[in-house]
């Protein structure tokens, strides 16, 4: 939550850029790494986005998410809906009052629902679980094909956030057998996309992302955005148990084709050498036991050592 003179700092910064912009305070609604977002009470959120927080910089996510939303913002089909990008902007000075160095801000229109994260799918009933998962995998497939064709008549360049994971992991990396393991990830998955069909992705699709709307997934943060496979989108799903495979159904019935799961294995591994690149040994021993685990089965599911 900002503080009343935050608040009322940002609200003097932003007013000139975004009309009819409502006065603090503003209820928090998410908070990430990255920035947060606030509800300004009239249809619209404000997000924020930090300089530093995981890997790479603030103010080339921002830039990313505002390339991508100026493409997709608004989109909607029987599944799946994207906000409408209203106004963004960068900040000049990143230090304002008591909030932490700012490199950019968006605004955009309000999805509602509740984020997947909380709403607890996972204690869901089997059959519940599984028609969540299928509605998923659906808009992952709607999201492919519209955010494909929007991309391609706007141009978009924004590259396969895949590879830029693995090159900012492994720069974090100080064992040098993690960096073998991720130059060896790196080839393989330069391989793959060497022969594949690339598709505009989202990037970032975990349960923090995905809205639940009702009839509709609202899919948010936009800021891992780009060309790449469509296995990318699919990489947090690992850990989910039978959800991954009722996603894994929804896509295949929507698009006629399933994920191919040596692709699958590899962006899901980059996933794990991230985690492993933030977290390294923090915590309980068990738990970088755990991670180190997790990034060897994702590495030989994929068919590395």
């Amino acid at each position: 939550m900002l503080d009343t003179q935050t608040g009322k700092a940002l609200h003097s910064i932003l007013a000139a850029e975004t009309a009819d912009l409502p006065p603090p305070p503003w209820d928090l609604i998410g908070e990430g790494v990255w920035g947060s977002v606030h509800d300004l009470g009239d249809g619209t959120v404000l997000k924020l986005t930090r300089r530093h927080g995981g890997l790479g910089s603030g103010e080339a996510l921002h830039l990313r998410e505002t390339i991508a939303l100026s493409a997709l913002g608004g989109l909607a089909t029987d599944y799946v809906k994207v906000p409408r990008l209203i106004a963004h902007g960068t900040f000049g000075n990143a230090y304002i009052g008591s909030a932490p160095p700012l490199a950019g801000w968006l605004r955009l229109t309000r999805l509602a629902g509740k984020p997947l994260s909380a709403t607890s799918p996972y204690g869901a009933s089997g059959q519940a679980r599984d028609r969540l998962g299928e509605r998923i995998g659906a808009a992952i497939a709607d999201f492919s094909r519209h955010a494909t064709e929007r991309a391609q008549t706007a141009g978009i360049k924004l590259g396969d956030t895949i590879a830029r994971t693995i090159g900012l992991a492994r720069s974090r990396l100080g064992q040098p057998g993690l960096h073998d393991a991720a130059d060896q990830l790196a080839d393989a998955w330069a391989g793959q996309i060497a022969r594949g069909r690339l598709v505009f992705i989202h990037g970032d699709l975990n349960t923090d992302n995905i809205i639940d709307m009702g009839n509709r997934l609202g899919f948010v943060d936009l800021a891992e955005a780009g060309w790449s496979l469509a296995e990318a989108d699919f990489r947090h799903l690992e850990e989910t148990g039978t959800l991954r495979d009722a996603v894994f159904r929804g896509y295949a019935a929507r698009t006629g084709k399933s994920p191919d799961l040596d692709i699958y294995y590899l962006a899901v591994a980059a996933n794990a050498l991230t985690t492993i690149a933030l977290h390294g040994q923090a915590g309980h021993p068990r738990d970088a036991m755990r991670r180190s685990g997790f990034f060897r089965h994702c590495m030989e599911r994929a068919g590395l050592s």
